[in-house]
């Protein structure tokens, strides 16, 4: 039981109704424990009831306004309830503040503007409050699609902590209610909202913290919830440390879900992914019976992304693994499995399931993958991902028609979508089948050339295209795409000395049929290098000899056949 809390019930066994109003009102130090509250609730009931008096009215609507389960589990009933005792109140003292601002609040959540405009204009009269002078504003432009936010001119300055706080929250909830305001006026207000979070925080911070601030600003979940606030508007600022250092301090005044699932995305946007790991195991350890299906799916997408982009496989498909318990759990009726968010965690579970397959090399049996992608397949029948893994399928199952045509369609979707990525990609599979499965090496390059020309830089489109250019004799793309390849071959991992041997071998070959002679000689002579070829090794005599006579035009092919 905090001070103000204790003050309050020994002032009302006291009769000081005024001092126990004041300390459970301004201080907002009702109790947290339902039955607690009942019985002050009870207790206060039953002294107005026998004698009238408006702060014990004023006690009641704020029970009314904030607890109504104690009394009644209906919400409206419970704000008539609260008009009731503050007209009561209003009718012993005229000028008493609370009773005017209950009423103001029970006819505001009721939606009838014209009396809570009346009630909160005396309240506000009687004592200055920046959240009821946002109230107003929203209340007088109800039904304006474009107000005039230049007379919103609101003073933040004050020495109660929650008003501060509850102005900020109301400006954030109309910059969100009028989208289409002017940049100018959504950057003033989004500075005001600032302005009243921050001074929120200090007024919090010098009482809750350093223990010396007016003691009716003693509300360490409120302090938490301001922290939160902070941080969010921190990391909207690029202030990622910041808003990190906000929220944990938050957390130690009070921990719920919210505050760390903000600290988790901040990790996420700051690029902390080990940190953010930590955070996101907790939010599932500690939370996981308070968030909704969407939240879980959500934030296990998130860690199997991270563990990924960490390259650590193994938690990244235990995490995979589950949300696909999860998602193949739910009832087959359950409107959950059509929800577009769980539909896209779900999409991205299997992708990457097939990508920690290709990375460890343990794979799905073919017939579980099959069925798995065309439950995907029916739920999202345009996504480029699924059909390009779909086609993967295919492609182990030696159906080639069937890869192609996933493929096409993968294409098709994807230019309609803007996915330029997942072009190149089913373009460069496209093409990795043509040549590999299909040995038509011609389609083949028209598709690996299509895919460089979107804008592809992997080594490995590169290296089939100029496999395909050489044996088709295309010496100028031969020659084009091997320079491309031996440039990013330094950022590509595990390419063997053979394939690099090939590589300068074709490039050496291709120039030595275009009378490149000197490039020629020095790229045979490095194909040597890594590995020796008899074609590479004849070829690199011809252009030596071809350079020894002074650019004699070069007439020679692939001496040994392909």
């Amino acid at each position: 039981m905090n001070t103000l809390h204790k003050e309050a019930v020994e002032a009302f066994r006291q009769r000081n109704y005024t001092t126990a109003a004041k300390n459970w009102i301004k201080g907002h130090a009702l109790p947290d424990d339902t039955e607690e509250l009942k019985e002050i609730y009870l207790w206060v009931n039953s002294v107005n009831e026998t004698s009238p008096n408006a702060d014990l009215c004023a006690i009641l609507g704020l029970i009314a306004l904030d607890h109504h389960e104690v009394f009644t589990s209906n919400r409206e009933k419970a704000l008539l309830q609260c008009i009731e005792w503050s007209k009561q109140g209003i009718t012993i003292s005229p000028n008493h503040p609370w009773c005017h601002r209950h009423a103001g609040s029970a006819f505001y959540w009721m939606n009838q503007w014209e009396e809570a405009f009346l009630y909160y204009e005396k309240a506000v009269s009687l004592i200055p409050s920046p959240t009821l002078q946002i109230r107003l504003f929203t209340i007088k432009n109800k039904g304006n699609l474009a107000p005039d936010f230049l007379l919103l001119d609101v003073n933040p300055e004050t020495s109660e902590a929650m008003e501060a706080y509850n102005a900020g929250v109301e400006i954030n909830r109309m910059i969100s209610q009028y989208p289409q305001m002017s940049e100018f006026e959504k950057e003033r207000l989004t500075q005001l909202k600032r302005d009243c979070y921050t001074i929120a925080y200090h007024l919090y911070h010098k009482t809750v913290v350093e223990k010396i601030g007016d003691p009716f600003n003693e509300d360490p979940h409120t302090f938490a919830m301001c922290c939160h606030n902070l941080a969010i508007e921190l990391t909207q600022q690029e202030k990622y440390d910041e808003a990190i250092a906000m929220t944990t301090q938050g957390m130690e005044y009070d921990y719920f879900m919210y505050i760390l699932q903000n600290r988790f995305s901040t990790y996420l946007e700051a690029g902390y992914l080990k940190e953010a790991v930590d955070d996101g195991e907790k939010l599932m350890e500690d939370f996981i019976h308070e968030m909704d299906s969407v939240t879980y799916f959500n934030i296990a997408d998130h860690l199997c992304n991270i563990y990924m982009e960490l390259k650590d496989y193994e938690p990244a498909m235990e995490w995979i693994n589950l949300g696909l318990e999860t998602y193949y759990s739910l009832d087959a009726t359950d409107p959950l499995l059509s929800n577009p968010e769980i539909v896209r965690c779900f999409t991205n579970f299997y992708i990457n399931k097939a990508k920690v397959e290709e990375q460890t090399g343990v794979k799905t049996d073919v017939t579980t993958a099959s069925k798995e992608a065309d439950q995907i397949l029916e739920e999202m029948p345009d996504n480029p991902s699924v059909l390009i893994s779909r086609s993967n399928i295919f492609l182990e199952e030696e159906n080639y028609e069937k890869a192609l045509e996933c493929l096409q369609y993968a294409i098709h979707f994807a230019s309609e979508q803007n996915k330029v990525r997942s072009v190149q990609v089913a373009l460069y599979n496209m093409g990795y089948i043509q040549v590999a499965k299909l040995k038509d090496e011609t389609l083949a390059l028209e598709s690996f050339e299509q895919s460089i020309a979107l804008g592809n830089e992997d080594f490995w489109c590169y290296y089939w295209a100029v496999h395909c250019g050489y044996h088709l004799q295309e010496n100028e793309k031969t020659v084009e795409f091997a320079l491309m390849a031996l440039q990013v071959l330094p950022q590509q991992q595990g390419v063997t000395e053979d394939i690099i041997a090939e590589i300068y071998e074709h490039l050496g070959t291709a120039q030595l049929d275009l009378g490149q002679y000197t490039e020629a000689a020095e790229n045979l002579k490095k194909s040597l290098h890594y590995n020796h070829s008899p074609i590479a090794e004849d070829n690199l005599k011809t252009a030596e000899a071809e350079s020894r006579r002074n650019g004699s035009s070069g007439f020679f092919r692939k001496m040994f056949g392909k």
